[in-house]
């Protein structure tokens, strides 16, 4: 299947478990493998055939920097599932969420969230 990928998307947003993620703007990092097949868009070289990518990137700063939540996967969650009510063509979405910065008394980089969802998964 043709695929849209959208590395290391920098947004902000307060999500966590703790409170005090709740209070502040965190960093975050998205990234997205958009699925459809490209046979029309490659015909009719027209952007409505396709997934918009500024568009895709929009959705996620629109739950990234929205209500807070407690999770990760929730967020990915959230990204997908708004992705597929607004591009009826997308027919698959892989995502990833990535909170960087974690205070959890460990030195690491980061953790992250990935999912996969088929359309049906939402819209059977």
């Amino acid at each position: 299947m043709d695929e849209i990928i959208i590395k290391g998307l920098k947004l902000r947003g307060k999500h966590g478990c703790f409170a005090a993620e709740r209070d502040e703007l965190r960093e975050f990092e998205v990234s997205m493998k958009l699925r459809l097949p490209f046979d029309i868009a490659a015909k009719t070289d027209s952007l409505s055939d396709t997934v918009d990518y500024p568009a895709a990137m929009a959705v996620a700063e629109g739950v990234i920097s929205g209500e807070s939540v407690r999770l990760i996967e929730k967020l990915a969650d959230m990204i997908a599932y708004r992705l597929f009510v607004r591009f009826e063509n997308l027919l698959e979405a892989e995502i990833e969420v990535k909170k960087l910065g974690v205070d959890v008394g460990y030195d690491f980089e980061s953790v992250s969230a990935r999912l996969v969802r088929r359309r049906e998964f939402y819209f059977k």
